[in-house]
């Protein structure tokens, strides 16, 4: 039988320092999947190693195990190694980071590239499927329930639990094995998807007040006002998936949602597509990047109206026949 060696591996079995693994800032249940997965993995083998967020964990996400033992980033530390999960660098951590190796585990196009120990697969369906070969290339014994719910929560809610168009056969087979490893996917649905405050719900009715066709009707987008979030008495990670309102609607391409972030300077937006347009290309004009059908990225406007027109201008080099139009901000 062949033996398949893969660096990042022999790297990680030899390290006796310490060891980081971290997520990007705002969290999704893919990062911080790969995070405790990765990291929950190491601690079995006896490595120095601790999972880290610069954010708090969302009321989404806090059904991951062992959530808790996850460490405040900045910290005073530095690392032997820093492993950054589900992001395109260290930078994606929003906050500095210290490790004398780095390392990226990612399923994003581009990026930064810290050396040989990488290891990017952009036909993966998730992060968490990439950290899922790796652990059982080094020892699937050792991957049990709690590895495997953190590993399945990743797969399944960035497939759109198993209806996105990276959903394969090989997909639904890796969810199977995990499954059979322990994963429980009722509770996975349950835990991330209905579990949604009266606050999101007011929220959600303030959101779709602004939302605008454009391009006629090929684009649709919303804007999530921060005065909305004080006057729901809701926050940041509460605007999480809200781009799928706009993006819903027949006919439309292209859908985005603008979310005003005063104490960074910054509107973060999320661009979400169905077929024919590349949103990773739409981000990569305004200095993010992502997945073809999923992105995002932050753009500095002194207004809505601004921020709509930049967007807009990027999607219309994606789109087939562009059509000029008027960006009125809506309120």
């Amino acid at each position: 039988m062949r033996h398949e060696s893969v660096p990042l591996i022999d790297l990680l079995k030899e390290e006796k320092g310490s060891i980081l693994v971290f997520s990007h800032e705002n969290p999704d249940a893919d990062t911080l999947g790969s995070a405790l997965a990765l990291y929950l993995f190491l601690k079995k083998k006896g490595k120095n190693v601790k999972v880290g967020c610069k954010d708090t964990v969302p009321h989404f996400l806090d059904f991951l195990p062992h959530w808790e033992e996850i460490i405040r980033l900045p910290t005073t530390e530095v690392f032997d190694v820093g492993i950054v999960v589900d992001a395109s660098g260290f930078y994606r951590a929003g906050t500095e980071v210290r490790a004398i190796r780095k390392v990226r585990i990612d399923h994003h196009i581009g990026g930064e590239f810290y050396g040989m120990y990488d290891y990017i697969d952009p036909s993966a369906p998730s992060t968490t499927a990439i950290i899922y070969q790796l652990l059982k290339l080094w020892d699937e014994s050792a991957i049990d329930t709690e590895i495997a719910q953190c590993l399945y929560a990743g797969l399944a809610t960035d497939t759109g639990f198993f209806k996105y168009s990276n959903t394969s056969a090989e997909t639904f087979q890796m969810a199977k094995e995990l499954v059979e490893k322990g994963a429980d996917p009722h509770r996975t649905y349950i835990m991330f998807s209905e579990r949604e405050s009266l606050g999101k719900m007011k929220l959600i009715s303030k959101v779709l007040d602004t939302l605008t066709l454009y391009e006629d009707g090929l684009v649709a987008g919303i804007v999530i006002y921060d005065r909305f979030f004080k006057e729901t008495g809701t926050t940041y990670p509460d605007s999480e998936g809200l781009v799928n309102f706009p993006r819903s609607i027949e006919g439309v391409e292209v859908a985005f949602a603008l979310i005003e972030k005063p104490d960074e300077g910054v509107w973060k937006v999320s661009l979400r597509s169905k077929e024919r347009v590349n949103v990773a290309s739409v981000a990569s004009r305004l200095g993010g990047g992502g997945h073809k059908y999923a992105s995002g990225c932050k753009i500095r406007a002194s207004s809505a109206s601004e921020a709509i027109n930049m967007v807009l201008f990027a999607i219309k080099e994606e789109l087939t026949e562009p059509s000029a139009q008027t960006v009125q901000c809506p309120t």
